[in-house]
């Protein structure tokens, strides 16, 4: 039986990432799969990116947030987010991140394809058609089946809309593992998945698990950031 980390979403929240480390630190896991958003909203960057680089069985793609913080460094323009709240998490990565893990998000793909005991595996932030499309449980069963039709793969692992969910939809089973980071739906704790797959069988778990919120939020008012990220961190709500 081949078993697989899923997180994503982890918005440099590096407490919420070693309390699932320490959750999981039983299992032997043959590979970690990382949807993307991996920085921007809390002030662990560097040691939620350096996490993933000492583990050589990870595989991680770039989402959205990531993508933002490589665009700034290449000089273009911040379009979006809009509200200065959010930018300013986005400037006080990019002043504090290392130039190392600059070149990691710089390496990294914006999808993922593998292999495991003859499974294949689409790994997206997005969708297999968008990379920013957000998709959540009770989206159209159709975008779902449509996604399925033209599916190269067995298994589509997506993340983006913070909702953990596992479906399967014309043979093609959908997973996403919330977010590990920044819940929204009014439960702080960190989200993430177990997948195991053994002769062809797939079996996904899903985990909810209490972290030391107060360590992001210490970390939030040491750098002296918006406020509205404390009250967020520690409802799990999205309020900006």
């Amino acid at each position: 039986m081949k078993r697989i980390l899923i997180v994503g979403d982890i918005h440099a929240n590096y407490p919420a990432l070693k309390a699932i480390q320490s959750h999981v630190q039983a299992y032997r896991f043959d590979r970690i799969i990382n949807t993307g958003d991996t920085i921007v909203y809390n002030t662990f960057p560097n040691e939620t990116i350096q996490w993933f680089r000492k583990r050589k069985k990870s595989v991680s793609i770039s989402g959205n947030t990531d993508r933002r913080i490589l665009k700034i460094l290449k000089g273009k323009k911040l379009k979006k987010p809009g509200k200065e709240e959010k930018r300013v998490m986005y400037f006080w990565t990019i002043e504090n991140l290392l130039p190392e893990n600059v070149n990691y998000l710089q390496l990294l793909p914006r999808q993922a394809d593998l292999t495991i005991d003859n499974v294949r595996i689409g790994v997206f932030h997005g969708t297999l058609d968008d990379k920013n499309e957000t998709l959540f449980p009770d989206s159209p069963e159709n975008r779902f089946r449509k996604l399925a039709e033209r599916s190269p793969y067995q298994i589509q692992i997506m993340g983006h809309s913070h909702t953990p969910y596992c479906k399967t939809t014309n043979g093609v089973c959908f997973i996403n593992p919330g977010s590990a980071g920044r819940m929204f739906d009014g439960d702080p704790r960190a989200s993430f998945a177990i997948l195991k797959i053994s002769l062809g069988k797939i079996n996904v778990e899903h985990f909810r698990i209490p972290y030391p919120v107060e360590e992001v939020i210490k970390g939030l008012k040491k750098n002296h950031l918006p406020g509205i990220y404390k009250e967020m961190f520690r409802t799990g709500k999205k309020l900006n």
